[in-house]
Parts: C-alpha cells; structure tokens; sequence
C-alpha cells in the first residue's frame, strides 16, 4: 500500500507539473495573458483583462464607460469631456463597476467621468450569478492572497480546458486587431456590417432573468461613490430592440425606469420608437450597431437629438419630477401596441 501511495503522489506531482504550464500556455480566457490577450475563439473574462489594464497604466485614461457588452458599440472617442475607455463586458453590472472604482481609487486613480449605459441586464441579471461563469468572474482584487489564488485556481479545470481545445482547434480566423483594439479603447469593432436575420428572430431573454429591487440600491451606492468623490455620473438606457424590450416591458421593466428617476436623472433611449423597431440598427435582439452609439453620444454629450425621436422618448432627459411623462408615453406605446404592461414585478412572465 505504501508503494502504491508513493507511487499515486509521484504521478500527481508529474501530472501538476505537466498540467499547470498546458493551462497556462492553453489559457481560454486571457487570464494568464492579460497583458498580451489572443483571439483563441473564446471570449476573455473581459473584467479582468481590461482592470488590468487600467490598473498597470494609472495615468491612460481619465473617464470610463461602464455597462454590458451593448455599450460595446459606442465610440468613445468621440466623447468629449476626457480620455475614455469602454469598460463593458458581458452583463456587466453596477455592482461589479462600483467594486471595480472603489479599487481603482484606492490605487490612485480617481477618473473624471463616469458614463453608465444600464438596460434589462441592469435589473434582471444577479452578480451572483457571474460568480460561477469563468468569463464573468471578477477577480478579488483586495482579497485575501487565498481568495486571489482561489481565483486563479479556478481556471485550471481539466474539463473546461478539454471544452475550450476543441473551440480553439476550430478557430480559423485570427484577429489581432480585436485584441489590441480590448486594451486600447475597450470597444468592439465598429466597422462590422449589421446583417440581421430577421426571420424568426425573437427576444434577447435567458431563464435566471428576474427582478431585483437591489439593482437600485446598487446604483444608488454607485452615484453616492461618483458624488464623493468628484466624478461626473451620466446614466443612459441602452434602446433594446423592439423584440427584446416587449418581453422586457411585459416583465416590470418600466417600474424600473420609474424608480431609477428617484435615484439619478438619466437619458432614455427606451421605447418603440423609429431607431429600437428598424431591424437594421442590430445585430441580433441585444445588440445596437455603432450607428445608434453615434445617436447616444450626440445627445448625451452635444445635446444633439431629431425631435421625431425626441417625441417618442428616444433622448428624453429624465428627472424625478418628469418621470411620470415618460412612463405615460411608454405605456401609451405599449397599448397603440396592444401590449399588456405589467407594473408588478410579482406576476412575472417567466421562462422556466
């Protein structure tokens, strides 16, 4: 037995010596090679690649854009007021920004402006959730040197290496400019084509999508730290496609958007109006092209929107004490629609 227990701890040791550099140099996510990512195929764990980034040069940039991959088509060098960088990724949440500026301020770097594009994900998606999904996880940067270890024993998982082999073997199209573009401005490609399939499309939707009321209290946190500290907040909501936001709006949606006014002013890009009903201005069901970015950016920082869409709440500056109008408008919609609008978050339209 003796023999057999030294003989089972050598192969564990050769086997931990071999399988550690194979993970390292295989390394799916970009975690080991955060400075330097690759296009394997599998989408980097994003925070962590673009925290680092920001954490290695504190004197880069000065403002960020935070919010989930949707705001990943805003040029955000055409923002005017600072050095931005887009800080999305995928479901990116308040929770998860706001933990990401207490660390960046508690290394020095305090930005200037602080834009925050927020949507369905904002209210429906739990930072629990992220927790398990290894490019979500976010990394403990003022954890314990166990936890951060812990972080990074995460990602040697036999079995997730296996799956990510196959993926990156099937890989044919390298772009390195992808990468590059991740550490320089934080966006996607701007220059890619929309070309929806519009047959059969149908919402963006995931089963764990429920209501959080501390989704609010998280922003909340979020602007009492921007206020605090000097940084300049500017909150928008992403224009969910049509499709996408009918499924949204028959989920309590719009209580959000009416309680969010008691926390901050923001602008609303929400609705069925000319730009969230024309196909064309999407990918998919989730993501808007860089062409409706421009629409954003041009209201958000020029002040600068086509009154046909202004009348339809598309740019609309929200406060608390107009909130009401732009709920009656959006309801208003939803019935020249024939839409039902659930305002109780209790009687949830849910896929099981």
């Amino acid at each position: 037995m003796k023999k057999f227990l030294i003989k089972a701890a050598v192969f564990a040791l050769i086997l931990g010596i071999l399988f550690v550099p194979f993970a390292v140099f295989v390394d799916p996510y970009n975690i080991f090679h955060a400075d330097d990512p690759v296009d394997n195929g599998v989408e980097p764990n994003k925070n962590y690649v673009k925290m680092r980034n920001v954490l290695s040069h504190p004197d880069k940039y000065d403002s960020f854009l935070f919010g989930s991959s949707r705001v990943g088509f805003i040029d955000v060098e055409r923002m005017e007021d600072g050095h931005y960088y887009d800080m999305m990724y995928s479901e990116g949440l308040p929770a998860e920004h706001l933990d990401n500026l207490k660390v960046m301020a508690e290394r020095g770097i305090i930005p200037k402006n602080v834009t925050l594009g927020i949507d369905d994900i904002t209210y429906f998606v739990d930072p629990a959730l992220h927790e398990s999904q290894l490019y979500r996880l976010p990394f403990p940067w003022d954890g314990t040197p166990s936890e951060k270890m812990g972080f990074y024993l995460r990602y040697f998982d036999l079995i997730t290496l296996s799956q990510s082999l196959e993926v990156l073997r099937d890989h044919k199209v390298n772009d390195p400019e992808a990468m590059q573009r991740l550490l320089d401005t934080g966006t996607e490609n701007l220059h890619i084509v929309p070309e929806f399939n519009y047959e059969g499309a149908d919402a963006w939707w995931s089963s764990y999508y429920y209501p959080r009321e501390e989704a609010l209290e998280e922003i909340r946190q979020l602007k009492a730290f921007c206020d605090a500290n000097g940084i300049r907040l500017r909150v928008f909501t992403n224009p969910l496609h049509a499709l996408t936001y009918t499924k949204d709006i028959a989920n309590g949606y719009l209580v959000f958007l009416e309680e969010l006014a008691e926390i901050t002013d923001y602008w609303n890009f929400s609705g069925y109006n000319n730009v969230t009903l024309d196909y064309d201005n999407y990918y998919e069901t989730s993501h808007y092209c860089p062409a409706v970015g421009d629409l954003i950016i041009d209201t958000v920082y020029y002040d600068k929107t086509d009154p046909e869409l202004l009348s339809q709440g598309f740019g609309m500056y929200v406060t608390k004490d107009n909130v009401s109008e732009l709920i009656s408008l959006l309801e208003s919609q939803a019935e020249n629609y024939g839409l039902p609008v659930n305002t109780y978050p209790d009687t949830l339209n849910r896929e099981d």
